[in-house]
């Protein structure tokens, strides 16, 4: 998120050497993960997304195919989300600390807990999707275990949707406290919250235009740590 456009200047956005490494610290780890997704949604190493409203969410040939690398980088990006989800609430209490500082804290509280369950529910289906496309299963084994998923779909993807809707829910939330803090400029914050939006109202857009909006998402959140990390050298 740029800063082209007026902010209001907030002399308590100074901080001392302590709290500078620490502000540093969240845009940077901020930054990084916001990049790690970027590269994943690029290249995809998971292979094609799960439709969620499909008869079967699983295809077992298609799992078996991307095994090597979509348990690793499912991985990566469930840790990836986590962190964005704890450090996009920190680097917003960090700039609303006069008007806002509630609607924030709340966000915050959101996006942290939306992050953790996400990266549970990821962490579990891609240690799921490496067992079961094992090639030391018995025949048919790992075929009966995927479809034994597909009937039970709750089980597979509850944690991480319910994970994804409370950080949506909570990055509206901390959306609405940048706009009233005046932290950032206003199109910056509008831009991601129709964003956010799209990828509910555009739920059955291609898989890879889905991509590409959330890497645009990613790229704003990158834009925000570098504001942050503008907070510790200006001012002093």
């Amino acid at each position: 998120m740029t800063t082209t456009s007026p902010t209001r200047p907030d002399s308590s956005l100074a901080p001392d050497e302590t709290g500078s490494g620490r502000i540093r610290l969240t845009a940077a780890a901020l930054a990084t993960s916001a990049a790690a997704v970027v590269v994943l949604l690029a290249t995809t190493p998971w292979g094609e997304r799960m439709d969620s409203g499909a008869d079967e969410m699983l295809n077992y040939d298609a799992l078996r195919e991307v095994r090597d690398t979509a348990w690793p980088s499912m991985l990566l990006d469930s840790f990836a989300f986590a962190v964005i989800g704890l450090t996009l609430g920190l680097g917003v209490l960090h700039l609303a600390r006069e008007k806002g500082r509630i609607t924030a804290l709340v966000g915050a509280t959101l996006t942290t807990a939306g992050g953790i369950l996400f990266a549970m529910g990821g962490a579990a289906f891609a240690t799921l999707t490496w067992f079961i496309t094992a090639d030391g299963l018995p025949d048919g084994a790992g075929q009966s275990l995927t479809d034994y998923a597909n009937d039970h779909p709750g089980h597979l993807v509850i944690p991480s949707v319910a994970g994804f809707l409370l950080t949506a829910l909570g990055g509206l939330i901390l959306s609405a406290a940048l706009i009233r803090a005046r932290a950032v400029p206003v199109t910056a914050v509008i831009a991601y919250v129709v964003l956010t939006l799209a990828q509910f109202v555009g739920h059955g857009l291609p898989s890879r235009a889905m991509d590409f909006l959330q890497i645009a998402m990613m790229v704003l959140l990158i834009a925000f740590a570098a504001v942050i990390w503008r907070t510790t050298t200006t001012q002093r």
